[in-house]
């Protein structure tokens, strides 16, 4: 008898996926081959633009159906065996449909990142394919995994399509807006990321520096340092150079993902050391233009603007 299934949801497009797995009978000669290579045919960007949307949503639809199938605790072990695998197979014809298509060379990177998503879509669907067979939890948790990272490729892929090359929201929506009426909107809280995805590199060598704001007296204050060898140090107002009232630690840049995340290795009030409040900070990097930067904690769901203050312009 099938157990109950636990299910993690919330990541950006609609997935839903095994946490926790069921107990059911083996099945021999059961697993679905992985696909084969596919050559890719280049088309113009309108024609890879329309497939993606397209294609996009399919596979929104084959993960919810693939899902529904997952939490279904009526069926029968054959029987539910048999529909998840071929929700599986669903999903992998969509991937390869899209291994079908490469865009052209001026969107080079689009498809690459694509196919870095589709490749850990297809090992993800491997190991959840197993686990149907086998019932070992730990196989859901290893696929949850390849997909969570193919997800990250997919979204950056998908906001690099969309620069000056309008499409519809993740969701769909409702036919009458775009991403680019979504920008319009960003902008009005400060957001632009497509201002990072044009302005960082992958190495992130942009955001080294002095990053703070202006007193009313046109004096800087230093809030944050992101040192090139990877250590940092945070500041509160007025509190730069000093390291008696700092955090001190290390940064680190996430590309895919959009965001920076500081680890804090220790923390000084008064000169004294004591251990820092979190250890890690995840922060988006919502914003890098001529005016600075934001960033928006993920944890605390709090947006900070800091502008860059260069050496010159510091006090001896």
């Amino acid at each position: 008898m099938k157990s109950k299934i636990k299910w993690v949801v919330g990541l950006t497009l609609p997935m839903l996926f095994l946490a926790g797995c069921t107990s059911i009978e083996n099945s021999k000669n059961n697993t679905q081959e992985a696909p084969k290579e596919v050559k890719a045919n280049q088309v113009s960007l309108k024609e890879y633009t329309d497939e993606a949307v397209r294609l996009r949503s399919e596979f929104n639809n084959a993960i919810k159906a693939f899902g529904e199938v997952r939490q279904d605790t009526k069926m029968e072990p054959k029987e539910w065996q048999t529909a998840s695998r071929e929700k599986v197979k669903d999903i992998r014809a969509i991937l390869n449909e899209f291994r079908r298509i490469a865009p052209p060379n001026s969107h080079k990177q689009v498809g690459e990142e694509i196919t870095m998503a589709l490749d850990e879509f297809d090992k993800g669907m491997e190991l959840f394919e197993e686990a149907i067979k086998d019932g070992d939890a730990s196989k859901d948790a290893k696929a949850l995994e390849h997909m969570k990272t193919g997800q990250d490729y997919w979204n950056h892929a998908y906001r690099l399509l969309a620069i000056d090359n309008p499409i519809p929201p993740a969701d769909g929506g409702d036919g009458t807006i775009n991403t680019d009426d979504l920008k319009e909107l960003d902008l009005n809280a400060g957001i632009d990321r497509d201002s990072v995805l044009l302005n960082v590199s992958k190495d992130g060598r942009e955001l080294i520096g002095k990053w703070g704001f202006y007193q009313e007296d046109g004096s800087p204050n230093v809030s944050i340092v992101l040192n090139k060898d990877g250590s940092y140090e945070g500041y509160g107002n007025g509190e730069y150079p000093s390291k008696d009232n700092a955090l001190i630690g290390t940064w680190e840049w996430n590309y895919i993902q959009g965001v920076i995340t500081f680890h804090h290795d220790s923390k000084y009030v008064n000169g004294k050391k004591q251990e820092p409040n979190r250890k890690k900070m995840p922060m988006e990097l919502q914003r890098y233009n001529e005016e600075g930067i934001q960033l928006f904690d993920l944890e605390s769901m709090t947006a900070y603007k800091y502008e860059k203050i260069e050496d010159s312009e510091m006090k001896n």
